[in-house]
């Protein structure tokens, strides 16, 4: 199945998106994570193709996606909202890993009409967790605005009281899927995540650790067929 190449205009400038399947399937809109972009989710829109149109955005800073002076968590939620309405898109399922899988949270508690689904991967909300600060400039082979990393750090280890409030507007079945000891991320808040959650099941892949889109890759994608087809 090809991949196409899209760039929209959206409020906060161009964002460059990927599209695999036909359009009259059901969409899935995929997020990706910090410092990654749209490409992360081609091994995924193959495996789900004929029967699902994947779509993915390169989030801002990444990519070729607009850089700006400001980032935040509410910010890219906003770009998804832009980028939904310009797209047209209603009743699509919402997959995230890390970064986006925090976008993906946002968006769903904001408009929680528009999801058929959700799914995360390896992904909490954000609460207040020690981690090693990035340093102030970018190491070097890093191809996003590492703005993006040193202003969203702070976001991403904080406990916003009102987002998690708001997690129990997520009415749509969700599926958080997480990586276990070989993770980094702290597996005990993806299950608070999910209680959290009025329909939610937590699965975890061993072995997979944070990207297990990537590690582990077969049992990511049966998870994610069986799920969207309603059999899990």
């Amino acid at each position: 199945m090809v991949t196409a190449q899209h760039t929209i205009r959206l409020p906060a400038g161009d964002f460059v998106y990927r599209e695999t399947g036909m359009a009259d399937r059901p969409t899935v809109l995929a997020l990706h994570g910090m410092g990654r972009d749209g490409s992360d989710w081609d091994a995924t829109a193959q495996a789900l193709a004929p029967e699902f149109r994947l779509v993915a955005p390169n989030l801002r800073g990444h990519g070729q996606s607009v850089r700006t002076e400001q980032y935040s968590l509410e910010a890219m939620r906003d770009d998804v909202v832009a980028f939904v309405e310009a797209l047209q898109l209603n009743d699509f399922v919402l997959l995230g890993f890390s970064l986006g899988g925090v976008v993906a949270y946002l968006y769903a508690q904001a408009h929680p009409e528009r999801v058929r689904q959700l799914i995360t991967v390896d992904t909490p909300l954000p609460t207040t967790w020690e981690q090693p600060a990035p340093p102030a400039q970018a190491p070097e082979g890093v191809r996003h605005d590492w703005n993006a990393t040193t202003q969203l750090f702070p976001e991403l280890h904080a406990t916003n009281a009102r987002w998690w409030h708001d997690l129990a507007r997520i009415t749509c079945p969700a599926l958080l899927l997480r990586g276990g000891e070989a993770s980094w991320m702290p597996q005990d808040r993806i299950e608070e995540t999910a209680r959290q959650l009025p329909d939610a099941r937590v699965i975890e892949i061993p072995g997979g650790g944070h990207p297990l889109h990537r590690t582990q890759f077969d049992a990511f994608v049966g998870h994610l067929a069986r799920f969207l087809r309603r059999e899990e």
